[in-house]
């Protein structure tokens, strides 16, 4: 892919950052309607309930009327897309119907706070004319695709002899009309029921066809936050769909090409309640297995690398396993009933090698990590990561944190100025988070004026030139991020990751490694020992700012969270993990027992 410039990264970064400003304008703007109605409407209510200035709020939007359009704008726009959504595909008619209906009672669109705004705009004179500039055309095109729906179960049916436009109008009116019951009562709406009473009225006029449909149960016009609560960060049933539907569904990085050269040369993964073994086999190839024996479920491996020349042989009983995974022999097999070593080898994983490091799966993944990272591809090709060597052992920490607040932290360089003064002197203002199509990643460029700090001065110093690597790479520091727990970070000299392991809601496997390219100069050397000054300090920084936060939640003036447009990464972060978890998504933690049940309503909308 072709590389962007620097202006057109700082621009899309931009971009991003103000595209977030004004949604959270028009979020506040949303929530002002309906707490004072339209008229009343101030750009400092607004400032106010976007806890902004006022002069941000101008800044974005030159005057309260253009402020009042894009949020009808932007509104109109979300629930045509939810319309579009439920049409999009070529469905039977009896399907579409059923998924407006889903659409329709989608609490992102169907709430409270934006019925008041639909009612202000259609119930005052002087902004009808505006509702029906930008919601005209959208409107009848909804009511276009009920009618041909209607139309077309006429055709197909037996029970036809009806006036279709009348049918699709009291079906339109009947929706409708929920916008007005919820704005009237919306603490004792029940949203099931009248998604069932829509239902009711299809089954009435089309006989049979809609017998089996039951209405899906969803929490009624649920609050929802652009940033995970605190209760998300110390729920077990929360805890439990993260480590299964985040993790176990995601890549995992297990290893280094480096330490798996030979035939029987293996890692381990230890993690999340799995165990993984990876191991050249004979054939040379990688292969990647439960590390759990098919007799009794012990370790067939116990160290977490090494070689096993000839077999896998499990330390409990001894049953033996070949390289490639199957069983080879049982201790005393006569004892044993039907046993069939054929279907007893070890359970398979996924796997998957990108420039060097190795990863394994334990479910199914949506994506490789191949394509994930496609976009940065050539950006990481010139640092050779498959020729790299580890430069010290892996180190492995237990924290006492929620394994987000650590990913919190590292998704904004807003911090880095005041928190990190070594960082600061090496980058100066030459720092900057980027991101394209959700993947993060940050530059930050070593200015040329000396440090104070004695690392940072000296490494600044000797850094020497590395003929591997293009002109703008001599002297820049590269991360990037792959969801939901690992961070790279590139720099001239060498690389390192860090990842994160949950292992309860308040507790979180970190750990990490060194890699460098074989360098034996003296001034590679002194590079390599000086960067790992620097970031070790930064750790131990960053350490104390993860640990105030995680204490910071149990207080009762724990912020909700006033963002600069600097830490956007943060709030990006949040969002992919309520894109899959959109239980995260709300304010007040619900019941015990219903997190995943309540998570499973909000994933079919």
């Amino acid at each position: 892919m072709a590389t962007a410039t620097p202006t057109g990264k700082a621009s899309l970064s931009n971009n991003f950052a103000r595209n977030q400003r004004r949604r959270q304008l028009i979020d506040a703007t949303i929530l002002t309607i309906a707490e004072h109605g339209l008229s009343r409407v101030t750009l400092a209510k607004v400032a106010s309930a976007a806890k902004l200035s006022p002069g941000i709020v101008n800044f974005y939007f030159k005057s309260k009327t253009q402020l009042l359009l894009e949020t009808l704008q932007e509104m109109a726009n979300e629930f045509d897309a939810q319309v579009q959504s439920a049409v999009e595909h070529d469905a039977e008619p009896d399907l579409v119907l059923l998924r407006l209906i889903d659409a329709f009672f989608d609490p992102r669109i169907f709430n409270s706070h934006k019925a008041a705004v639909w009612s202000a705009y259609w119930g005052e004179s002087q902004a009808r004319s505006d509702y029906l500039a930008i919601c005209g055309a959208k409107d009848s095109a909804r009511y276009d695709v009920i009618h041909r729906s209607f139309s077309q179960l006429c055709r197909q049916g037996a029970h036809s002899r009806f006036d279709t436009h009348a049918a699709a109008r009291g079906f339109e009116g009947l929706l409708d009309g929920y916008w007005e019951d919820l704005l009237r009562e919306p603490d004792v709406f029940d949203c099931g029921k009248a998604k069932a009473t829509c239902i009711g009225y299809l089954m009435n006029l089309f006989p049979g066809r809609f017998d089996d449909v039951k209405p899906r149960s969803i929490p009624d016009s649920p609050p929802f936050r652009t940033l995970m609560a605190p209760w998300t960060y110390a729920n077990d049933e929360f805890f439990d769909l993260e480590v299964e539907h985040l993790f176990k569904h995601n890549w995992l990085l297990a290893g280094h090409l480096s330490e798996l050269r030979e035939a029987g040369d293996f890692v381990t993964f230890d993690g999340l309640g799995e165990r993984a073994i990876v191991i050249r086999g004979t054939d040379n190839e990688l292969q990647a297995f439960h590390n759990v024996c098919r007799h009794r479920g012990g370790r067939v491996v116990r160290d977490q690398k090494g070689s096993c020349k000839r077999a896998m042989v499990c330390p409990f009983h001894g049953w033996s396993y070949n390289l490639d995974g199957s069983l080879k022999s049982v201790p005393a097999a006569t004892t044993f009933t039907d046993l069939d070593k054929r279907t007893l080898g070890l359970v398979p994983i996924d796997l998957e090698v990108w420039n060097g490091f190795v990863f394994v799966a334990f479910r199914r993944t949506d994506s490789s990590v191949a394509s994930t990272l496609e976009r940065i591809e050539e950006k990481v090709a010139p640092y050779q990561l498959q020729n790299m060597q580890p430069i010290i052992p892996e180190f492995r920490q237990t924290r006492s944190v929620n394994w987000k607040v650590i990913h919190d932290i590292d998704n904004e360089g807003y911090h880095v100025p005041v928190g990190h003064p070594s960082l600061h002197q090496l980058f100066g203002r030459e720092y900057e988070d980027l991101e394209e199509d959700g993947l993060p990643w940050s530059y930050g460029r070593i200015q040329d004026k000396p440090g104070k700090l004695w690392s940072v001065a000296n490494y600044q110093k000797c850094l020497p030139h590395y003929a591997h690597l293009p002109d703008e790479n001599q002297r820049r520091w590269f991360y990037f991020a792959l969801f939901p727990n690992l961070v790279f970070a590139l720099y001239p000299d060498s690389m390192e990751y860090y990842m994160t392991l949950p292992v309860a809601p308040g507790k979180t496997m970190y750990t990490g490694r060194s890699f460098a390219l074989p360098d034996s100069r003296r001034e590679a050397r002194a590079a390599r020992y000086l960067n790992m000054r620097i970031n070790r300090q930064t750790s131990f920084e960053d350490e104390s700012f993860v640990n105030w936060i995680q204490e910071g939640m149990n207080s009762s003036a724990f912020p909700e969270g006033t963002l600069s447009s600097a830490e956007w990464g943060v709030s990006a972060f949040h969002r992919q993990i309520q894109n899959r978890l959109p239980v995260g998504k709300l304010e007040k933690e619900p019941g015990a027992g219903t997190v995943a049940k309540i998570n499973d309503s909000l994933s079919l909308l």
